[in-house]
């Protein structure tokens, strides 16, 4: 018995936004890391990484955080739409799914 397409949609846009929220987020990570860097190099002070860590936390981790709880259809059609996921990883039936707004991202 083949699962409610549906459902498999569901799951597969579930999987989808994992996989965005978690690459947008390690990119954030790379950006705060440099600060950590900079510190072991003598180049920052300690309250200089602390500063750093308070604003990734109050900015953008906060600004993910809250895109990621949105409708996930728009945000996985959000994440095709800027690269974070590829049209390849998505696939036909997801692109297909999502095409009203992909659609409205174009316009």
């Amino acid at each position: 018995m083949a699962s409610d397409p549906s459902k498999a949609q569901g799951r597969r846009v579930r999987e989808l936004l994992s996989i965005a929220y978690e690459r947008e987020l390690s990119n954030e990570l790379a950006d705060l890391e440099v600060s950590f860097s900079d510190w072991r190099r003598g180049e920052i002070n300690a309250f200089d990484v602390s500063q750093a860590i308070h604003d990734f936390h109050q900015g953008v981790s906060r600004e993910l955080y809250s895109r990621y709880q949105a409708d996930p259809d728009l945000v996985v059609a959000r994440a095709i739409q800027k690269g974070v996921i590829s049209k390849d990883e998505a696939g036909a039936d997801l692109l297909e799914h999502s095409s009203g707004h992909l659609a409205a991202f174009n316009h």
